[in-house]
């Protein structure tokens, strides 16, 4: 078994592994991914993966808003100026607002506000903001008050209420990873896996067969899954409490934040989506983990797209029907049985 993320494991047969010529790369503050059969000639492959990672680096560079001159650095910095922006970032944002409207604000980019907030990752302190601190910055919150003006050329002026701030770590490396799955379809490759983070696209088979890839185990060991599913083309996205946290007095605080309190989402441990395209996925899974199995089923429906939930009692959840395409199932670890 290969553990690809914190949040997926991808599992293919032993004697499939010499098959598979893997790339891994560390972009974005999380690990890239990239896998091509060893049967593709040696300059089919260099070309590909060539054009793969330069896709994450070409978003790293523009679409990072930690990096001092990005185009996002430069849009948060701007004070409520209007700041011009190039097609891609455009496009980005523009994907991001309709991201929003279509969770009904679950998924927001407006929710770098609360960057200072809530402390998770490199600048985590374990301290819990007060209710006052909470909802002075839960009020620069919103996604409708992004103005994006759009020229013929697909450029665009983009301007933020003053204090407002973009952060589309949560959109770009689903993103991403459908950018390289276009451009490899349009190279003629049908076998591959393309990963960043918890966002995943399996393309075609290995050694004959589907990719069986493994839900992680949200309180286990990073290799470790609870179930698993075997998939061909398709998008496949995790999030869970275990991947940025403290705690504090027994209480778990992660970095899925409810946007409609600005507070740790509590409905979920895990949720994992199944879905058309990894930008979808990345969308839904994280809009399904605030809402839970009971409100997040009607969601994941009018995305065509399938979930899976395990709630803090340690059951587990799917959407109707779903339940039936999951293998080798087991009860999370660590967990209410």
């Amino acid at each position: 078994m290969l553990s690809l993320m914190t949040c997926l494991v991808l599992a293919v047969p032993d004697a499939g592994v010499p098959a598979l010529d893997r790339r891994t790369r560390e972009l974005m503050h999380t690990e890239v991914n990239l896998a091509l059969p060893t049967s593709l000639p040696v300059e089919t492959r260099e070309a590909a993966f060539a054009e793969g990672f330069a896709v994450f680096e070409n978003i790293e560079a523009e679409l990072n808003e930690w990096k001092p001159g990005s185009a996002l650095a430069r849009i948060n910095a701007a004070d409520g100026k209007p700041v011009e922006a190039n097609a891609q970032v455009c496009d980005v944002i523009n994907l991001a607002l309709s991201g929003a409207k279509r969770t009904n604000g679950l998924f927001d980019p407006t929710w770098a506000a609360l960057r200072d907030t809530w402390k998770f990752g490199s600048a985590q302190d374990g301290t819990v903001p007060s209710k006052e601190e909470v909802a002075k910055q839960c009020a620069l919150v919103g996604w409708q008050k992004v103005k994006v003006v759009t020229r013929a050329n697909r450029s665009c002026s983009v301007t933020l209420p003053k204090g407002m701030k973009l952060g589309l770590g949560g959109l770009v490396k689903g993103w991403g990873v459908d950018r390289v799955v276009t451009a490899w379809r349009a190279r003629g490759l049908k076998d591959f896996y393309v990963q960043a983070g918890g966002d995943l696209y399996v393309g075609g088979l290995v050694e004959g067969r589907k990719w069986r890839v493994g839900i992680r185990d949200p309180r286990g060991a990073k290799s470790a899954s609870f179930a698993k599913l075997e998939l061909s083309d398709a998008a496949f996205s995790t999030s869970g409490d275990y991947e940025h946290f403290f705690q504090k007095d027994g209480v778990r605080y992660h970095h899925l934040i409810d946007l409609r309190t600005c507070w740790p989402a509590r409905a979920s441990v895990s949720t994992t989506v199944l879905a058309k395209s990894a930008t979808d996925a990345e969308f839904l899974t994280k809009a399904a983990f605030i809402l839970g199995p009971k409100d997040g089923q009607p969601l994941a429906r009018t995305f065509g797209a399938a979930a899976v939930w395990v709630t803090p009692d340690g059951k587990i959840h799917a959407t109707e029907g779903f339940e039936k395409e999951l293998l080798d199932v087991w009860a999370p670890s660590g967990l209410p049985e």
